[in-house]
């Protein structure tokens, strides 16, 4: 049992990795393809890039409870009607991500990169980990996965879920059609909503099209058997892994270092199983573990209260402090002025090129860049080589520069990166905090 446990363990880090540089493929072909298509083709490019996105490892993992729950619900509108219902309700989710984005600016997606946002996500996923291996109910759905529920409303609110979980996963791909959005607004009006929308919803019928092809063509899951268990609990291991992503990145973004968030995961997991090993045999493995996650879900709650009331110790830590001249900050090595007049005159000076990181206390992703600036030494080496710049999103400058019509990715969200020489000409810019080595290669 043992060796079936590593084995999984070892499967899910090798996913993991696969999925990352999928990520990376997926992304650049859409963003790509967007960039260079202005008519009925980027519809075309959405819609595939999508069906692409559905294919990744971290999506994938929540069909087979999908399938099974739409397999064992019927309706007197004929086979159809619950797949197709829930092709729907995924499809209207990222309809709805296409008006939020043209009428907010991509303000939803700051929102989902919110510490907050990304506990409730991993928070989620564990739900749907521990559903697909039986050990918690939906009731929301019907009752039971098994449940003859005649409703359409349920599937529906099922579909719309599972695309609100799959747009945290594939988010590279959507911000890159966001930017693409974004690039385009020139004021707000009832044609740019709709087109937004239009956009958002191909890419998301993409996303759906396995469970289509599943649930309404007849393909259908080999039979059940002993050898389903192992599968499902391979499938819970797998989304159980992904949610720790994102249960780790959401404490980051509360100040929680690394090391940190994972002994209170680990805790959390040890303090869940010593709870539900603890209750009465009476009670069913449901029940139990509905007792255990709410035990957990008080844990988290104390644990945000906390970080926000108590200091971050690593507030106080000495490679990452306040320099006593006005307008640097001092991280590690690195020199990060905060004055734009002071970078480029340095710049002018020395003749060197202007990093520039757009950035946000409240911003996961841009915390997660700060650590690899002093954990990654080449990062670090080709940063050393320029002048930085760092724009707070609270500053007078950061609105002007996201009111520039050049940098349509700040109406998206952050984090943001440029690369601009002395006389602020463009070089190289992204959204993509783990594109260190093109960083690099502008920045040598």
């Amino acid at each position: 049992m043992k060796k079936v446990v590593c084995l999984i363990l070892l499967f899910s880090i090798a996913t993991r990795v696969q999925a990352q540089s999928l990520f990376d493929s997926i992304n650049q072909w859409v963003g790509g393809q967007l960039a260079a298509s202005t008519g009925f083709e980027s519809y075309i490019f959405l819609f595939i890039g999508g069906v692409l996105a559905s294919l990744l490892p971290c999506v994938y993992p929540v069909y087979p409870l999908t399938v099974n729950f739409l397999k064992n619900r019927s309706s007197k509108l004929g086979r159809y009607a619950h797949p197709l219902a829930y092709y729907f309700g995924l499809a209207s989710i990222y309809f709805m991500f296409g008006i939020i984005a043209s009428l907010t600016g991509g303000a939803f997606n700051e929102v989902l990169r919110l510490p907050l946002a990304n506990l409730t996500i991993g928070i989620m996923l564990i739900i749907m980990a521990l559903a697909s291996v039986d050990y918690l109910s939906l009731p929301f759905f019907g009752g039971q996965l098994d449940s003859k529920n005649q409703g359409l409303a349920g599937t529906i609110v099922m579909g719309a879920g599972a695309g609100l979980l799959s747009s945290a996963c594939v988010g590279p791909i959507v911000v890159s059609i966001l930017i693409t959005i974004a690039s385009n607004v020139e004021g707000i009006s009832t044609a740019l909503a709709i087109t937004a929308a239009i956009k958002m919803m191909l890419f998301g019928l993409g996303v759906g099209i396995p469970v289509l092809l599943l649930g309404v063509f007849g393909l259908a899951l080999p039979k059940s058997g002993k050898w389903m268990l192992l599968v499902q609990w391979i499938f819970a291991i797998l989304i159980g892994y992904f949610a720790y992503g994102y249960l780790a990145k959401g404490l980051n973004g509360l100040g929680m270092s690394e090391s940190v968030s994972f002994y209170i995961v680990l805790g959390s997991l040890l303090i869940f199983l010593s709870v539900y090993n603890l209750q009465p045999s009476t009670k069913n493995k449901q029940q139990k573990t509905t007792y255990s996650l709410f035990l957990l879900g008080s844990i988290f709650g104390f644990l945000i209260i906390a970080t926000n009331l108590i200091p971050s110790y690593s507030n106080f830590q000495s490679n990452n402090s306040i320099s006593n001249e006005p307008n640097i900050e001092q991280k590690g090595e690195l020199t990060w002025y905060l004055n734009k007049e002071d970078a480029y005159k340095k710049a002018s000076e020395t003749g060197k090129l202007v990093f520039v990181d757009f950035h946000g206390d409240w911003c996961t992703n841009c915390k997660a860049f700060q650590k690899q600036t002093q954990s990654d030494n080449d990062l670090n080496d080709a940063l050393q080589n320029a002048i930085l710049y760092k724009v707070y999103d609270t500053s007078e400058e950061f609105t002007k520069y996201r009111n520039d019509s050049r940098f349509p990715e700040l109406k998206v969200g952050l984090p943001f990166f440029l690369i601009t020489d002395a006389k602020e000409n463009i070089i190289y810019k992204t959204n993509d905090f783990t594109k260190t080595e093109e960083m690099q290669l502008f920045l040598d």
